[in-house]
């Protein structure tokens, strides 16, 4: 017989035995660590933490870009050895990594309706969702939209899509779905649900109707549960909880909805029809005061009524009746005014207008009276009526309907509604002098997002009525100053610029279209006059629009051709930019700047007056000291903008010369640290030289320090000193006599004061002047020197390439060689022996120059080193030029200098086929290795 066992034996017990299952838990908990790591380890030979495995970076669609074809089956026995191990240790340690590598996986596999069929028979799909927890609310949002791309894949081929439907794979998108409001996978599980029901009507139909009974079930159900039986009911609001539950059900359907619209299987809408959906949103609307619950109600009645006209009015092209009035569009608007949920009436116009666009091909025309009316005009007329007549809650000054038929823009635009929508939209104004300018401010978004639904007309209308409420807005500043403080204020006055400006993009407005637009320049200049208090990204957006209006020409001086600004506000607009650029705003004095860049290159273009703009407010000056001394860097390269086109002005252009602009532009390179400032500057410089307006003491300033840049700046500054000293070599050919890219036959000379005759032998002397001068001013120091290193990127290397091989084609088309040069480097003399000969012996001067050429080739070779020290030079290479002046010449000296001879061997013999290597050079990546085999730049 067993003794008794005493209490505390028994907790002794419980003690050991509970230490032994933890022990035997932790144990399994490591082994199963254990063992995914090594499947992940060793099946891909990849680290467990997948974080750096280039393999396993993921495209935007889903699909690992580098798993390819060939990897196909391994993938495949990868994800079969996963759902093993899964089936032993049920809880998978995985991270988000890992998760994300198996979906990614799995989706790039289903996609071969094979292998699709092949992980569907080892149930693996149920695997992924149970061990993704993809319905958890908790479960990041990249994991949910990684299986959305994986049950995307099953559209590829009929299995999958038979599994989705079958399988009920569809409930899993609507659930997640619903739980992931404003998620960024919202958009891809609306459109894979909208694809599912466009699939699945084809093959089958009643699938499809059972999908979207199962979708509009929570909508149906409270909408039979609360209609009243009888007239003499009592209509019960919905709850304000309710309402808010049934939110994401009924944006799920509206979002279905609108795809269905916009696509190629429309009539998959008549299975809503038949389902009653429209009448039952059409009934929760009337009961509940949610305005965003009700706003997609009334969607989704309009889409469905607009779908079932297109079936009603089916091979009718002309109809005597509104088509909005009896698609029961005008009843939803007035049931919403009688709610005063303006803003969502607001908000019903711009959908009614974005769903009408997709039916109204196959609507009929509507006629009244013989009058044509257009339903896009209707809906812009209800959309455009907030900012017309805003006048009358800024002033408190009504306006009636006598008064507005007087004013012709207002006519007309009163003649675009029917009687029925005319009506509702004077009910509508009543209303809105009473509301808050949210109103208004709501109405300019709904139009910015209308802008793509209008046809040409009705954008000029929308346009010229921002015209008009800009010119209100402007009134009403200007009679009370102080209103710009305010937050509602700044917010419309933000709103309001912001339309105008979109409304400006890719449009280009005519008179006949759009008067108004004559006035924009002079309302934003007083917009910006008469208040100080708006915050400096309503001022950026007044200066962009100013800069806008100067550009297309649309001020009064510059449509008009008027050659002064007096009695203008452009006539102040150069005080007003002097005050901007002082803004402690760093934008707003970029903004500031950028009108005056546009305002300099107009004035350069023939609009004379404007120059009177920039140099009556001192501007020159002002743009000077930004571009040297501001704090921000992005208005420093505005500022270099702005001398890019100042200097083109010849008066103020040389007064700033004179005052050492060049000077101080070279001190930009060695003071400044930005790239896009120095790249300015760059431009700045180029375009002086261009243009002939740098002294010829400044050029060996610039030189040297272009030089400098050339070689060592990083490599956004090499290329446009590389630029520049492609204009070099362009600037030298072009002294000795090129014109557009080849020699004229015939040029007149400075030097002999009469016209020469360009053959080939004295093109070959011009050719030779010029070489010499581009090697003493550094040209052949930054080309070789960019070409015997390893470019610092392709497009640096690339761009020297095509200099010099267009350099070497001219060079070979006139026969100028390493050793024609050498020669008349050696007998400078030879030069002059035509020119001392008379045509009586023009033969006998031939021979004799043949003879003395062949008697010196072997003294010329054997005193080559002698030559090759540059201590001999032809007439031409001395250190005055024709005219006196200094030449241009980088101060190097000899052992430094890159000699004309050095260059055009390194030319000839060892870049032979430069053009051709050089893409292949560039396009690898190893460029060493390349270089070394190519072999091109060795000296030897």
């Amino acid at each position: 017989m067993l003794g008794k066992i005493s209490k505390t034996d028994c907790q002794r017990f419980k003690k050991r035995r509970l230490k032994s299952n933890m022990d035997t838990d932790v144990n399994d908990d490591n082994e199963s660590q254990d063992r995914w790591n090594a499947l992940f380890q060793h099946t891909l030979k990849v680290d467990a933490s997948l974080e750096d495995t280039k393999i396993f970076s993921f495209s935007e669609n889903g699909v690992d870009v580098e798993i390819t074809q060939q990897q196909l089956d391994k993938c495949l026995g990868y994800l079969v050895s996963t759902h093993d191990l899964y089936l032993q240790f049920r809880d998978a340690p995985l991270n988000f990594s890992q998760k994300q590598f198996l979906l990614a996986t799995a989706g790039y596999v289903a996609r071969y309706e094979q292998h699709f069929n092949k992980l569907n028979s080892k149930r693996i799909f149920g695997m992924l969702m149970s061990m993704m927890d993809v319905k958890n609310v908790s479960t990041h949002h990249k994991l949910k939209s990684r299986y959305v791309d994986l049950l995307r894949s099953f559209f590829e081929h009929d299995s999958g899509l038979r599994w989705l439907i079958e399988m009920n794979g569809w409930t899993d998108i609507h659930e997640l779905v619903i739980e992931c409001q404003n998620g960024e996978e919202e958009g891809n599980m609306y459109n894979l649900l909208s694809k599912i029901l466009q699939k699945a009507s084809k093959v089958a139909p009643k699938i499809c109707l059972h999908i979207i009974r199962q979708v509009t079930q929570n909508l149906m159900t409270v909408a039979l549960k609360n209609v009243p039986q009888t007239k003499q009911e009592p209509v019960v609001p919905l709850p304000i909880s309710e309402s808010n539950r049934l939110l994401p059900y009924s944006t799920c359907v509206v979002e279905i909805l609108e795809r269905l619209l916009a696509g190629p299987t429309v009539d998959i809408l008549s299975y809503f029809v038949k389902l009653q959906i429209r009448e039952a949103c059409d009934t929760l609307s009337m009961l509940t005061n949610n305005t965003e619950f009700s706003l997609k109600l009334d969607r989704i009645v309009i889409i469905l009524s607009f779908y079932e006209m297109t079936d009603l009015f089916d091979g009718i092209k002309v109809v005597n009746h509104d088509p909005i009035a009896l698609s029961g569009f005008l009843q939803i608007v007035e049931r919403e005014m009688n709610k005063e949920h303006i803003n969502t009436i607001l908000e019903l116009f711009y959908y009614a207008q974005k769903y009408w666009k997709c039916v109204c091909r196959k609507m009929p025309k509507y006629f009244v009276k013989e009058k044509p009316i257009d339903i896009e005009d209707e809906l812009m007329s209800f959309q455009v009526e907030p900012i017309v007549v805003i006048a009358e809650k800024l002033f408190g000054v009504p306006m009636t309907a006598e008064e507005e038929l007087r004013n012709c823009f207002l006519a007309d635009l009163l003649n675009l509604y029917s009687v029925n929508c005319l009506q509702l939209g004077y009910e509508i104004r009543k209303h809105l002098s009473k509301l808050p300018l949210q109103t208004e401010i709501t109405a300019l978004d709904c139009l910015i997002k209308s802008k793509h639904l209008y046809s040409r007309k009705n954008l000029a209308i929308v346009f010229q009525v921002l015209i008009y409420c800009l010119r209100d807005f402007t009134r009403y500043v200007k009679k009370y100053p102080t209103q710009g403080k305010f937050d509602q204020d700044q917010q419309f006055a933000d709103t309001l610029l912001r339309a105008i400006v979109i409304y400006l993009e890719n449009f280009d407005l005519s008179w006949r279209e759009s008067i108004g637009s004559i006035e924009l320049t002079c309302l934003v200049y007083q917009f910006l006059y008469y208040s100080t208090q708006w915050p400096p990204q309503v001022v950026r957006k007044a200066l962009e629009i100013l800069n806008t209006t100067i550009s297309k020409h649309m001020s009064p001086n510059m449509a008009l051709l008027v050659d002064t600004t007096q009695n203008s506000s452009l006539s102040e607009l150069g005080s007003l930019l002097f005050t901007k650029c002082f803004s402690t705003d760093s934008e707003v004095r970029n903004s500031s700047l950028t009108v005056v860049c546009t305002i300099c290159h107009k004035a350069n273009k023939g609009f004379t007056s404007f120059k009177k703009i920039i140099e009556e407010a001192l501007l020159p000056d002002l743009i000077l000291t930004m571009a040297l001394r501001d704090l921000d860097c992005n208005v420093r390269a505005t500022a270099l903008k702005c001398l890019q086109e100042i200097i083109e002005m010849k008066e103020t252009g040389q007064c700033l010369l004179k005052n050492g602009l060049v000077d101080k532009i070279i001190g930009v390179f060695s003071n400044e640290n930005n790239s896009v400032v120095i790249r300015e500057a760059i431009i700045l410089v180029g375009k002086m030289y261009r243009n002939n307006n740098v002294a010829q003491n400044d050029i060996s300033h610039i030189y040297t320090a272009l030089l400098k840049l050339a070689i060592e700046e990083n490599t956004e500054i090499q290329q446009y000193a590389v630029e520049f000293w492609e204009h070099v070599i362009r600037n030298q050919l072009e002294k000795q006599g090129m014109i557009d890219d080849e020699f004229p036959p015939v040029i007149f000379s400075k030097e002999c004061r009469k016209i020469v005759k360009l053959d080939d032998k004295e093109i070959r002397k011009r050719l030779f002047k010029a070489l010499d001068n581009m090697s003493g001013a550094g040209c052949f120091n930054v080309f070789q020197k960019i070409l015997k290193q390893e470019p610092s990127t392709k497009k640096v290397f690339r761009s020297v390439v095509n200099i010099v091989t267009k350099l070497l084609k001219l060079l070979q088309q006139y026969e100028v060689t390493p050793e024609f040069i050498l020669f008349n480097q050696t007998y400078p003399n030879l030069w002059s022996i035509q020119s001392i000969m008379s045509p009586s012996n023009q033969t006998e001067g031939d021979d004799k120059m043949k003879e003395i050429i062949e008697d010196s080739v072997m003294e010329m070779i054997n005193e080559s080193e002698y030559c090759a020290m540059n201590k001999i030079h032809s007439p031409y290479t001395e250190t005055n030029s024709e005219n006196g002046e200094p030449q241009e010449r980088v101060p190097l000296n000899q052992h430094n200098r890159v000699s004309t001879v050095d260059f055009m061997d390194f030319l000839y013999k060892k870049l032979p086929n430069l053009n051709q290597d050089s893409l292949e050079i560039c396009s690898n990546n190893n460029n060493s290795n390349i270089y070394k085999d190519v072999n091109l730049y060795n000296n030897t």
